[in-house]
Protein backbone atom coordinates (compact mmCIF):
# COMPACT_ATOMS: atom_id res chain seq x y z
CA UNK A 1 0.00 0.00 0.00
CA UNK A 2 1.35 3.29 -0.73
CA UNK A 3 0.80 6.67 0.77
CA UNK A 4 1.71 10.60 0.49
CA UNK A 5 4.75 10.87 2.83
CA UNK A 6 3.10 14.60 3.20
CA UNK A 7 -0.20 13.55 4.78
CA UNK A 8 -0.81 15.72 7.37
CA UNK A 9 -1.75 15.39 10.72
CA UNK A 10 -4.71 17.41 11.66
CA UNK A 11 -5.15 19.12 14.61
CA UNK A 12 -8.57 20.11 16.28
CA UNK A 13 -10.65 21.76 19.08
CA UNK A 14 -9.93 20.50 22.69
CA UNK A 15 -6.12 19.66 21.70
CA UNK A 16 -7.65 16.74 19.51
CA UNK A 17 -5.43 15.13 16.61
CA UNK A 18 -5.69 12.66 13.55
CA UNK A 19 -2.91 11.66 12.13
CA UNK A 20 -1.98 8.12 9.68
CA UNK A 21 0.20 5.76 11.28
CA UNK A 22 1.38 2.52 9.52
CA UNK A 23 -2.09 0.64 8.59
CA UNK A 24 -3.96 3.06 10.71
CA UNK A 25 -5.24 6.08 11.85
CA UNK A 26 -4.65 7.27 15.30
CA UNK A 27 -7.31 9.90 17.30
CA UNK A 28 -5.55 11.19 19.84
CA UNK A 29 -7.97 13.21 22.42
CA UNK A 30 -7.87 14.63 25.90
CA UNK A 31 -8.27 11.47 27.58
CA UNK A 32 -8.26 8.75 25.18
CA UNK A 33 -6.32 7.46 21.95
CA UNK A 34 -7.97 5.37 19.85
CA UNK A 35 -6.56 3.55 16.83
CA UNK A 36 -8.26 3.44 13.84
CA UNK A 37 -7.13 0.05 11.31
CA UNK A 38 -7.58 1.23 7.66
CA UNK A 39 -9.30 -1.62 7.38
CA UNK A 40 -12.28 -0.77 9.39
CA UNK A 41 -12.84 2.30 7.20
CA UNK A 42 -15.70 2.90 5.19
CA UNK A 43 -14.94 6.40 4.05
CA UNK A 44 -13.50 10.29 5.29
CA UNK A 45 -15.84 12.66 5.38
CA UNK A 46 -15.43 16.67 5.60
CA UNK A 47 -17.39 19.54 5.54
CA UNK A 48 -16.00 22.60 6.60
CA UNK A 49 -13.84 22.72 9.16
CA UNK A 50 -15.26 18.94 10.66
CA UNK A 51 -13.40 15.92 9.33
CA UNK A 52 -15.42 12.47 9.85
CA UNK A 53 -14.26 9.14 9.87
CA UNK A 54 -17.06 6.65 9.17
CA UNK A 55 -16.33 2.82 10.09
CA UNK A 56 -17.70 0.17 7.95
CA UNK A 57 -20.92 -1.22 8.78
CA UNK A 58 -23.34 -4.49 7.86
CA UNK A 59 -25.69 -3.87 4.78
CA UNK A 60 -28.78 -2.06 7.09
CA UNK A 61 -26.75 -0.94 9.89
CA UNK A 62 -25.98 1.86 11.02
CA UNK A 63 -22.16 3.02 10.73
CA UNK A 64 -20.28 4.33 13.15
CA UNK A 65 -18.31 7.68 13.43
CA UNK A 66 -15.04 9.50 14.68
CA UNK A 67 -15.60 13.06 14.37
CA UNK A 68 -12.95 15.94 15.20
CA UNK A 69 -14.02 19.54 14.48
CA UNK A 70 -12.55 23.07 14.65
CA UNK A 71 -9.96 21.70 12.08
CA UNK A 72 -7.78 23.42 9.26
CA UNK A 73 -9.91 23.01 6.18
CA UNK A 74 -7.48 22.34 4.05
CA UNK A 75 -5.62 20.34 5.99
CA UNK A 76 -8.49 17.90 6.42
CA UNK A 77 -9.55 18.06 2.55
CA UNK A 78 -6.15 16.77 2.06
CA UNK A 79 -5.85 14.22 4.85
CA UNK A 80 -9.27 12.71 3.25
CA UNK A 81 -8.42 12.67 -0.04
CA UNK A 82 -4.96 10.43 0.96
CA UNK A 83 -6.81 8.36 2.95
CA UNK A 84 -9.51 7.75 0.56
CA UNK A 85 -7.23 6.89 -2.06
CA UNK A 86 -5.57 4.15 0.31
CA UNK A 87 -8.55 2.69 1.41
CA UNK A 88 -8.99 0.37 -1.99
CA UNK A 89 -5.87 -1.23 -1.46
CA UNK A 90 -6.37 -2.18 2.42
CA UNK A 91 -5.56 -5.58 3.01
CA UNK A 92 -8.48 -7.74 4.56
CA UNK A 93 -11.04 -4.23 4.24
CA UNK A 94 -14.70 -5.78 4.10
CA UNK A 95 -16.78 -2.74 3.51
CA UNK A 96 -20.20 -5.02 4.68
CA UNK A 97 -18.04 -6.46 7.63
CA UNK A 98 -18.38 -4.20 11.42
CA UNK A 99 -15.39 -2.09 11.57
CA UNK A 100 -16.23 -1.15 15.28
CA UNK A 101 -14.69 -4.31 16.32
CA UNK A 102 -11.24 -3.51 14.77
CA UNK A 103 -10.97 -0.20 16.46
CA UNK A 104 -9.02 -0.18 19.75
CA UNK A 105 -9.58 3.09 22.78
CA UNK A 106 -7.02 3.52 25.44
CA UNK A 107 -6.77 5.87 28.36
CA UNK A 108 -4.38 8.44 27.15
CA UNK A 109 -1.76 8.69 30.41
CA UNK A 110 -1.05 11.82 31.33
CA UNK A 111 2.27 13.43 30.05
CA UNK A 112 5.02 14.48 32.17
CA UNK A 113 4.53 17.99 30.45
CA UNK A 114 0.76 17.94 31.60
CA UNK A 115 1.59 16.75 35.13
CA UNK A 116 4.20 19.96 35.31
CA UNK A 117 2.35 22.58 34.26
CA UNK A 118 -0.85 21.21 36.63
CA UNK A 119 1.04 21.34 39.40
CA UNK A 120 2.63 24.33 39.20
CA UNK A 121 -0.68 26.25 38.63
CA UNK A 122 -2.05 24.45 41.56
CA UNK A 123 1.31 25.14 43.50
CA UNK A 124 1.48 28.75 42.71
CA UNK A 125 -2.13 29.50 43.38
CA UNK A 126 -1.27 27.99 46.99
CA UNK A 127 1.53 29.95 47.40
CA UNK A 128 -0.58 33.34 46.05
CA UNK A 129 -3.45 32.87 48.46
CA UNK A 130 -1.62 32.82 52.06
CA UNK A 131 -0.20 36.56 50.58
CA UNK A 132 -3.52 37.77 49.91
CA UNK A 133 -4.88 36.59 53.06
CA UNK A 134 -2.08 38.50 55.49
CA UNK A 135 -2.21 41.38 53.48
CA UNK A 136 -6.19 41.30 54.34
CA UNK A 137 -5.81 40.76 57.96
CA UNK A 138 -2.77 43.21 57.95
CA UNK A 139 -4.88 45.49 56.74
CA UNK A 140 -8.06 44.58 59.35
CA UNK A 141 -4.75 45.08 61.93
CA UNK A 142 -5.50 48.99 61.01
CA UNK A 143 -1.71 48.76 59.30
CA UNK A 144 -2.60 49.08 55.08
CA UNK A 145 1.18 50.46 55.05
CA UNK A 146 1.91 46.91 55.67
CA UNK A 147 -0.38 45.96 52.20
CA UNK A 148 2.86 48.19 50.41
CA UNK A 149 5.45 45.90 51.93
CA UNK A 150 3.58 43.09 51.62
CA UNK A 151 3.13 42.94 48.17
CA UNK A 152 6.86 43.01 47.42
CA UNK A 153 7.64 40.74 49.70
CA UNK A 154 5.04 37.92 48.86
CA UNK A 155 6.03 38.20 45.16
CA UNK A 156 9.56 37.12 46.60
CA UNK A 157 8.03 34.48 48.81
CA UNK A 158 5.68 33.08 46.21
CA UNK A 159 8.56 32.96 43.16
CA UNK A 160 10.99 30.97 45.80
CA UNK A 161 8.17 28.77 46.54
CA UNK A 162 7.33 27.92 43.01
CA UNK A 163 11.18 27.54 41.72
CA UNK A 164 12.09 24.80 44.72
CA UNK A 165 8.82 23.00 43.63
CA UNK A 166 10.57 22.98 40.20
CA UNK A 167 13.79 22.28 40.82
CA UNK A 168 12.60 19.50 43.22
CA UNK A 169 10.63 17.72 41.23
CA UNK A 170 12.61 17.45 38.13
CA UNK A 171 15.48 16.66 40.57
CA UNK A 172 13.14 13.71 41.97
CA UNK A 173 11.65 12.86 38.71
CA UNK A 174 15.27 12.21 37.39
CA UNK A 175 15.91 10.18 41.35
CA UNK A 176 12.45 8.35 40.03
CA UNK A 177 13.52 7.08 36.69
CA UNK A 178 17.00 6.64 37.36
CA UNK A 179 16.69 4.11 39.66
CA UNK A 180 13.05 2.47 38.94
CA UNK A 181 12.76 3.20 35.69
CA UNK A 182 14.57 1.56 32.76
CA UNK A 183 17.71 2.80 31.42
CA UNK A 184 18.82 2.29 28.15
CA UNK A 185 20.82 3.09 25.01
CA UNK A 186 18.81 5.24 22.22
CA UNK A 187 20.47 5.61 18.87
CA UNK A 188 20.29 8.91 16.33
CA UNK A 189 17.57 8.80 13.89
CA UNK A 190 19.35 8.24 10.03
CA UNK A 191 18.91 12.07 8.76
CA UNK A 192 18.00 13.48 11.93
CA UNK A 193 20.63 15.28 14.11
CA UNK A 194 19.63 15.93 17.77
CA UNK A 195 16.61 12.93 17.20
CA UNK A 196 17.67 9.22 19.22
CA UNK A 197 15.23 6.40 18.75
CA UNK A 198 14.36 3.74 21.65
CA UNK A 199 12.03 0.62 21.70
CA UNK A 200 9.70 0.81 24.45
CA UNK A 201 8.53 -2.97 25.97
CA UNK A 202 5.59 -3.10 23.75
CA UNK A 203 7.80 -2.87 20.74
CA UNK A 204 6.77 1.18 19.94
CA UNK A 205 9.41 2.85 18.79
CA UNK A 206 9.77 6.49 20.35
CA UNK A 207 12.16 9.32 20.20
CA UNK A 208 13.74 12.13 22.39
CA UNK A 209 15.61 15.14 21.12
CA UNK A 210 18.73 16.33 22.60
CA UNK A 211 22.19 17.74 21.91
CA UNK A 212 23.20 15.92 18.24
CA UNK A 213 27.21 15.20 17.74
CA UNK A 214 26.52 11.34 19.42
CA UNK A 215 25.56 7.97 17.95
CA UNK A 216 23.67 7.23 20.61
CA UNK A 217 22.65 8.46 23.99
CA UNK A 218 21.24 7.45 27.61
CA UNK A 219 17.70 7.44 28.21
CA UNK A 220 15.59 6.59 31.21
CA UNK A 221 11.77 5.60 31.17
CA UNK A 222 9.06 4.58 32.65
CA UNK A 223 8.18 1.30 32.27
CA UNK A 224 4.47 2.24 32.84
CA UNK A 225 4.53 4.92 30.53
CA UNK A 226 7.45 4.86 28.14
CA UNK A 227 6.84 8.24 27.35
CA UNK A 228 7.83 9.59 30.18
CA UNK A 229 11.82 9.73 29.30
CA UNK A 230 14.60 11.69 30.75
CA UNK A 231 18.49 11.54 29.72
CA UNK A 232 20.15 11.33 32.97
CA UNK A 233 22.76 14.18 34.18
CA UNK A 234 26.02 14.11 36.49
CA UNK A 235 25.68 13.40 39.79
CA UNK A 236 27.05 16.77 40.31
CA UNK A 237 24.41 19.00 38.17
CA UNK A 238 21.40 16.56 39.97
CA UNK A 239 23.01 17.25 43.41
CA UNK A 240 23.25 21.12 42.61
CA UNK A 241 19.58 20.97 41.80
CA UNK A 242 18.51 19.61 44.72
CA UNK A 243 20.87 22.31 46.90
CA UNK A 244 19.42 24.34 44.95
CA UNK A 245 15.65 23.59 45.24
CA UNK A 246 16.33 23.41 49.26
CA UNK A 247 17.52 27.01 49.59
CA UNK A 248 14.80 28.49 47.44
CA UNK A 249 12.33 26.35 50.14
CA UNK A 250 14.20 27.73 53.23
CA UNK A 251 14.06 31.36 51.58
CA UNK A 252 10.55 31.24 51.29
CA UNK A 253 9.56 30.00 54.36
CA UNK A 254 11.62 32.53 56.51
CA UNK A 255 9.33 35.33 53.60
CA UNK A 256 6.25 33.71 54.83
CA UNK A 257 7.42 33.41 58.56
CA UNK A 258 8.50 36.99 58.48
CA UNK A 259 5.26 38.24 57.32
CA UNK A 260 3.26 36.49 59.47
CA UNK A 261 5.12 37.41 62.40
CA UNK A 262 4.57 40.98 61.13
CA UNK A 263 1.16 40.21 61.15
CA UNK A 264 0.59 38.90 64.53
CA UNK A 265 2.79 41.84 66.21
CA UNK A 266 0.34 44.06 64.59
CA UNK A 267 -2.29 42.53 66.16
CA UNK A 268 -0.47 42.77 69.63
CA UNK A 269 0.45 45.92 69.20
CA UNK A 270 4.38 45.81 69.43
CA UNK A 271 4.82 47.00 66.18
CA UNK A 272 3.34 50.20 63.95
CA UNK A 273 4.02 50.09 60.35
CA UNK A 274 2.18 53.39 60.23
CA UNK A 275 5.04 55.59 62.20
CA UNK A 276 7.99 56.37 60.55
CA UNK A 277 11.41 54.58 61.78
Amino acid sequence: MSTTPSIPVVQGSGKSTLQHEGDALLLSRRHDEVRIPLAAIAQVRTEGRSLTVELTAPAGATSYTHRIDGVSEASAVMFAATVNAALPETVGRDTAADGTALVETHTRPVSARERKIRLVTWWSAATVAPVVLLCVLIGVAGQPAGIVLFVPLGFVAAASAVTSLLSLHSWYREFRLTRHGITTLAVEAPGRRGMYLYTDPAGLVRHVTTWPGRMSTTISYDPANPADVILPRTTLFRRGELCFGLFCALCAVGFYATMIAMVVQTFTGSLDLSEPA
